[in-house]
């Protein structure tokens, strides 16, 4: 049965694109069929970028305004997603996806507004196992998109201050989601990312972090991706950490997670 995973937190520089993009390139090498979607429209699609994804020529937004104007987007599926070399599909975003809020906002039924995007994974998610929404770090219309087409929402964070503001507004908003307009969706756990053991602050961090989501009765994940050059040195080599630095901490972190997660999902 597919699944539509989001990765989310209204807080930038938490590692959210490195976490899809890792998980992605984990899961494929566990055998599933992967499509990563860029669903943020913060005006910097960092997936695609990310994965040397060129301008495309058509994007979400294409698709997205399609579905506004309830057209069937089946043929124009074929010609937006594309294949990475690691064996993930992607459907990219690129600079005009901010302006779809504007188009979202001219919808007259507010339900319908609201799930958008999942008119498109519920059009493509049967040809996969997982579909990871790189969301966008911030909660508006399109994060509300989000939240009403996924199944799951993994939180990553840092372990500081600012990172973690974030967490508590994203579970609210999540639970709204719930109780309107999607009543399957579930908070799978939090990630904590970009650890750095070399600091008593983090580790102290992550530990109360651990601790008082816990005993709110939300699972935090025990594998914890550690902080390193490598993470970002991949971003310019266009692919996931998982292949730049396969024996690396960062990459084994991330499929310790993986197996972590699919071993409680």
């Amino acid at each position: 049965m597919s699944k539509v995973l989001a990765i989310a937190n209204q807080k930038g520089g938490v590692a959210k694109t490195t976490t899809a993009i890792s998980m992605g390139a984990g899961l494929v090498e566990r055998g599933f069929r992967v499509l990563l979607m860029d669903v943020d429209d913060s005006g910097n699609p960092s997936l695609s970028k990310g994965l040397g994804i060129p301008e495309p020529q058509r994007s979400l937004t294409d698709l997205m305004l399609f579905r506004i104007l309830k057209r069937d987007i089946t043929g124009e599926l074929q010609d937006t997603i594309v294949r990475h070399a690691e064996g993930m599909d992607v459907l990219p975003a690129d600079h005009t996806l901010p302006g779809i809020t504007d188009a979202l906002n001219g919808v007259q039924d507010e339900g319908r507004k609201r799930s958008i995007l999942r008119e498109i994974t519920d059009t493509v998610k049967g040809n996969y196992d997982y579909v990871l929404l790189d969301a966008a770090p911030a909660l508006n219309l399109m994060s509300i998109n989000v939240l009403t087409a996924a199944d799951e929402v993994i939180i990553t964070t840092q372990p500081q201050g600012a990172s973690e503001a974030g967490i508590l507004e994203l579970i609210q908003a999540a639970m709204q989601v719930r109780a309107n307009m999607n009543p399957d969706l579930i908070v799978r756990g939090l990630l904590i990312t970009m650890l750095d053991a070399r600091t008593n602050y983090n580790k102290d961090k992550a530990v109360k972090l651990t601790d008082g989501y816990t005993e709110m009765g939300m699972k935090v994940f025990a594998t914890r991706i550690p902080r390193a050059v490598s993470a970002e040195e991949c971003v310019e080599e266009r692919i996931s950490i998982l292949k730049y630095d396969p024996k690396g901490k960062v990459a084994t972190a991330y499929r310790q997670f993986v197996e972590e997660y699919l071993h409680q999902s």
